[in-house]
């Protein structure tokens, strides 16, 4: 019976290690997974707090495992399940691209990061978010999927 049980907690470990943690505050938790085989990125977030006030320091760093020539991202935005929003976003189109990580090689390391006011375009009330983040390549050929999860424990002014 003990053979099972560890058997069985080595399961949970593992997909425990699946989950990792962008930052932890008094009023704010977020995590981030992937939901695809695809590489796994470092992610950073500071300072850890939602403001309409103070922005976010944030930056990506990660091995792509296709070259990154046109590249949109469909953003899904759930709240206790239930999706709120859904975007696409054209990042790289091939020509005159604003971001450096346009045109980047497979296997090579790209690195992204940004100052921003992301609470100023939406509301956070207590609860749990999930955004679900899909880059597509070239016509429609997945690069990286992943889940934030937000849980905001009191409700951002």
């Amino acid at each position: 019976m003990f053979h099972v049980l560890l058997f069985l907690l080595g399961f949970v470990a593992v997909e425990t290690n699946r989950r990792h943690l962008i930052c932890s505050a008094p009023k704010v938790e977020a995590f981030y997974e992937m939901c695809d085989d695809s590489f796994i990125p470092v992610v950073n977030l500071e300072p850890c707090e939602l403001s309409t006030k103070v922005p976010l320091n944030w930056s990506f760093t990660g091995i792509p495992k296709k070259n990154i020539d046109r590249l949109y991202s469909v953003v899904q935005v759930a709240k206790e399940s239930v999706t709120v929003s859904e975007r696409r976003y054209d990042l790289c189109s091939g020509a005159d691209d604003e971001y450096d990580f346009c045109g980047a090689l497979k296997g090579e390391t790209v690195s992204y990061s940004s100052r921003s006011r992301i609470v100023k375009r939406m509301l956070f009330l207590e609860g749990v978010y999930t955004f679900k983040v899909k880059l597509f390549v070239g016509e429609e050929e997945l690069l990286a999927c992943f889940l934030v999860t937000l849980k905001v424990k009191a409700p951002v002014i």
